[in-house]
């Protein structure tokens, strides 16, 4: 009943709301996928698992951001205890599902270029 509860329950992707300073449509990389002609706030998925996601925004006339976002300690696999079955903790780790991401929001501080 509680096989592999964190991957069932919270699956290998987890949303989270990218925000900035300053309010102009930018180009944002996360997990490696561009995504373009972003207004903020933004909602997207990041993968869950034990290496840290690096997020970068880029907006013209400002210098490119970067957002790293930490993993911390899924609780709710800790439901597959109650299973005994080592298996199931296997599967979540694996899955990178015992982990999730530290915060649910972040923000993009963005600094102007200087001019010449």
């Amino acid at each position: 009943m509680f096989s592999s509860c964190a991957t069932i329950f919270s699956g290998s992707k987890s949303s989270v709301v990218f925000d900035s300073n300053v309010n102009e449509k930018t180009s944002l990389t996360v997990d490696g996928i561009e995504h373009s002609n972003v207004s903020f706030p933004y909602t997207t998925k990041v993968k869950r698992g034990f290496g840290k996601t690096v997020a970068k925004a880029e907006i013209q006339g400002y210098k490119p951001a970067t957002v790293v976002i930490g993993k911390k300690f899924n609780f709710v696999s800790l439901l597959n205890l109650l299973s005994w079955e080592l298996i199931d903790v296997g599967v979540d780790a694996a899955t990178g599902t015992i982990m999730k991401p530290e915060y649910k929001n972040y923000v993009f501080e963005f600094d102007k270029l200087e001019e010449k």
